[in-house]
């Protein structure tokens, strides 16, 4: 149930971004504008339709979650996009992964194997292969300098959720700590999305503001609440670094999404990513059926006490 949630979740992310990107071209929408709204919303409809229980402690640990694992990778992979497009922000975010997964084999929270190594590389390649893609302006890699940035701060930024919302998860529920983690990250970015919102000046006519609208509520239901609801939910049950390897089918829903939406034809080479990713989530799966992933580091055995002197 973990593994399909967060293989759900990198899905909503993939068709989200897609959804972003359309907003930044063709309408100008201001990204730190478009970050406070789905922060805020996504938390208020999670308190007001789920319910999800009492606020966790604003601990040190939760607080920093919030802002700048919640919103920090908001903020930088949206960024991102703005300076590139969704895929070169995609293909940099996800150099998330092998930061979780040095982090995790080298606390040992994993124990590494040859069979762990060919899952991860597969995904990295299979996302590389997928993200490369197009060579056209506005949907093939496209390297700037701002892009770049903002593009390795959100992996950074991923990595730290990845890790730290776990154990939180575990603690209060998902679904607390994403409404709350939601409410208190978007009231820091609050005021400079203000400011850019006021700026913001909405289409002419009907067509185009319905359009905005329902790509503003796109990215807040599909790649905000459930998005990272999902995510946080698969956290609480799986380490970071097999999350992180379902998470590579969100270039997946984004090549299809492109293709659907925006007749962008996905070349040999991104087939040949997108079934290598499909390949290593299907080795993760059966990890999984085999009795739960990669085994932890067996405890160390302390020594007997010495026997008193006769």
């Amino acid at each position: 149930m973990a593994l399909l949630a967060t293989l759900v979740a990198a899905g909503c992310w993939g068709l989200s971004g897609t959804a972003a990107q359309a907003l930044f071209v063709r309408f100008g929408f201001p990204v730190l504008g478009l970050v406070s709204i789905r922060m805020l919303s996504a938390g208020a409809l999670l308190l007001l339709l789920l319910r999800p229980g009492s606020r966790p402690a604003l601990t040190g640990s939760f607080l920093v979650l919030a802002v700048l694992g919640i919103g920090g990778s908001q903020i930088t992979y949206l960024e991102a996009i703005q300076y590139s497009n969704a895929v070169t922000a995609t293909l940099l975010q996800f150099l998330f992964l092998p930061m979780v997964a040095a982090y995790e084999a080298g606390t040992g929270r994993i124990r590494w194997s040859p069979a762990w190594s060919a899952t991860v590389g597969l995904a990295a390649v299979g996302t590389l292969l997928l993200v490369a893609g197009p060579s056209t302006t506005s949907f093939g890699i496209r390297v700037t300098p701002g892009g770049l940035l903002f593009g390795l701060l959100s992996a950074v930024a991923g990595a730290y959720y990845s890790l730290a919302g776990g154990p939180l998860a575990q603690r209060h529920g998902p679904w607390p700590v994403t409404a709350w983690g939601f409410l208190l990250g978007g009231a820091v970015t609050l005021p400079f999305g203000a400011a850019a919102l006021a700026q913001y000046r909405l289409p002419a006519g009907t067509g185009p503001i319905a359009e905005v609208s329902g790509l503003v509520g796109f990215v807040v239901v599909f790649g905000t609440l459930l998005g990272y609801g999902l995510y946080l939910y698969g956290l609480g049950h799986l380490p970071a670094t097999e999350a992180g390897v379902a998470a590579s089918v969100e270039p997946i829903s984004a090549g299809v999404a492109t293709y659907l939406f925006l007749g962008v034809t996905l070349t040999v080479a991104q087939y040949a990513g997108g079934a290598l990713i499909l390949v290593a989530v299907a080795l993760l799966g059966a990890r999984k059926a085999r009795g739960g992933g990669p085994p932890a580091p067996p405890e160390k055995v302390r020594p007997p006490p010495p026997k008193p002197l006769s």
